[in-house]
């Protein structure tokens, strides 16, 4: 990788070429940085050290003319090879960021949330978007006051750094240059190339990599930003100074319980669990405050898989078999211990009453969709959650029933976006475990089954349409190929379990799998409330839930023993026996 430094002079330092050379210095002996260029200011032409220290590495030039400045910067760009990293000085020659730059191919921006300090103002601010997983830069808010457009996650101060990846990305950045060559600027306007930028940003894609402090206070390049659980900030770190790339989850306040809960649970893994799980490179807990740095593997999930159609039915059932077979075999056996009498109220019953009380305060103007006795899902009268919850609470038989009689150690989470599968390597890589060192294994189970039966994936991602009304909820599948694939994939696995005994002699083992998806999809809706006015998918979980739990009360009901006295008079009358042998 190639270096340009744009700029040598600033309030920060006086001798900016030498400055330079002590920047990159370890860049360039580890042969991260195979040329640095500098396109040196005119008050720092005197200092001759920089180039007779590093004669062929870092080149020095003086523009004769300082409008010059872009058309040099536009040679240089079309003369190197790979990708360039375009620097506006030396201050932006940042601890770790020329080696987190070095192992990106796409054209990156590097972005902050407040200026570097009060020494080196900000020259412009960057209007992003989210584009998956990662930022966009959408554009470069000049000083002329334009205001972020209405898409932009948050404005944040331009570094001045850019890796331009590919030789396309890098011509077309020298063409605009060229265009701006020789244009008259005044004093309030940006930095040439951050110009030729914002134009860039509106012709190819350009992400963003954010520099920010992590909840230590310690600086962190961010490459990009992950769907976070559990109030949790997750995200994948550029790769540090020996080329590793780490997956970062940190947290405060309310969720950091359970991020210490779950660093707690990976570290004390036995080798053969935690070969199914990314492995923990750090974790760091302080009053207040936890992080954890997993290895990162790009990998798809199962869920992306499915959905992307890469796999057919067949081998996402097998997955998913893998899957359970090594979380039977290598994770549940540690941890046994019996069951507390109140596990099901606990575990299931009270989660459902505090998420749909959460969510009615979410969404006063349609708080009768949470609280009224019953409604309609689709046109059919259902009772809610609400009043089956807590019928089911006060009967002590259908808790008998739902109880299970041991807890082990469960992964707690595994749907099909924990998944990461390697299809060449035949292996899986568990994520997100919720660190829980006792519950029943139908409670895994069934986040499996919110993924196959009650289509969760297909909610999460969009594949529905729902409205509400003040009495019920309409929703319907956008894509009955999807939902006839899940079905499949549901239907060869309930096979493989009764074939392989998961039951273990459990009559009752199914009803417990089918409550744990009935609390998981009523418990939802709080972390998919969107304020769009529509709430599709909070709306589309928690109709699945109603229609879940109500088949759920009807067989458990169906399912309950019937008194004794109800069966001695239900028996026909038999003759007594009687001994006659003495």
């Amino acid at each position: 990788m190639e270096a340009i430094v744009c700029s040598t002079t600033c309030r920060r330092h006086s001798k900016a070429p030498v400055g330079v050379v002590d920047r990159v210095r370890g860049a360039v002996l580890n042969g991260t940085l195979s040329r640095v260029s500098v396109l040196a200011s005119e008050t720092a032409a005197t200092d001759n050290e920089a180039p007779t220290r590093w004669a062929g590495v870092v080149e020095w030039t003086v523009p004769a003319l300082e409008r010059q400045r872009d058309w040099l910067l536009a040679a240089i760009l079309r003369r190197g090879a790979g990708s360039i990293l375009v620097l506006d000085c030396a201050c932006d020659i940042r601890p770790g960021t020329v080696e987190a730059f070095a192992d990106l191919a796409s054209t990156t921006a590097l972005v902050t949330g407040r200026p570097d300090d009060p020494g080196h103002p900000a020259t412009a601010t960057a209007a992003t978007r989210r584009e998956g997983r990662h930022l966009r830069l959408e554009s470069l808010i000049r000083s002329d006051g334009r205001l972020p457009t209405e898409n932009t996650r948050r404005p944040m101060t331009y570094l001045g750094a850019l890796l331009v990846g590919g030789a396309a990305d890098r011509g077309l950045l020298a063409d605009i240059l060229e265009s701006r060559s020789g244009h008259h600027r005044d004093a309030a306007s940006p930095p040439p190339w951050h110009d030729a930028l914002d134009t860039l940003a509106r012709s190819t894609r350009v992400l963003c990599a954010e520099l920010a402090r992590d909840v230590h206070g310690d600086e962190a390049v961010i490459g990009e930003w992950l769907a976070g659980g559990s109030h949790a900030r997750t995200y994948i770190r550029l790769p540090d100074d020996h080329g590793n790339q780490t997956v970062r989850k940190e947290a405060t306040g309310v969720g950091l319980g359970k991020l210490n809960d779950e660093i707690q649970w990976l570290r004390g893994l036995d080798p053969d669990a935690g070969r199914h799980f990314a492995d923990v490179v750090a974790s760091r807990v302080e009053p207040g405050r936890a992080s954890m740095d997993l290895r990162f593997h790009r990998l798809p999930t199962l869920r992306r898989l499915i959905l992307s159609e890469e796999i057919d039915a067949d081998e996402a059932a097998l997955w998913t078999h893998r899957v359970l077979a090594a979380l039977r075999r290598d994770v549940y056996p540690a941890g046994s211990r019996p069951t507390p009498t109140d596990y099901v109220r606990r575990t299931h019953l009270n989660r459902v009453e505090t998420r749909l009380a959460e969510t009615a305060a979410a969404l006063p103007d349609r708080r009768t969709l949470w609280k009224s006795d019953s409604l309609l899902i689709n046109g059919v009268r259902l009772r809610n959650p609400g009043a089956l919850v807590t019928e089911i609470a006060h009967d002590g038989q259908a808790l008998r029933m739902l109880t299970p009689n041991r807890l082990v150690r469960t992964h707690g989470d595994p749907h099909f976006d924990n998944v990461l599968i390697d299809r060449q390597g035949h292996r899986f890589v568990l994520i997100d475990p919720r660190g829980n060192a006792g519950y029943d294994p139908a409670y895994d189970l069934g986040k499996v089954w919110h993924s196959v039966n009650s289509l969760y994936d297909l909610i999460h991602g969009g594949h529905v349409e729902a409205s509400a009304g003040e009495d019920g909820i309409d929703y319907a599948f956008t894509s009955p190929r999807l939902v006839a694939f899940y079905h499949r994939v549901r239907d060869r696995v309930h096979a493989w379990l009764t074939a392989t005994g998961w039951h273990q002699d459990d009559p009752h083992w199914m009803l417990k799998v089918r409550l744990a998806e009935a609390a998981h999809m009523c418990s939802v809706m709080p972390f998919h409330i969107a304020h769009d006015q529509r709430e599709s998918v909070a709306l589309a979980c928690y109709a699945r839930g109603v229609e879940l739990f109500n088949a759920l009360h009807r067989d458990l009901m169906a399912a309950r023993p019937r008194p004794i006295q109800a069966r001695i008079r239900a028996e026909p009358r038999r003759a007594a026996l009687v001994d006659r042998s003495g």
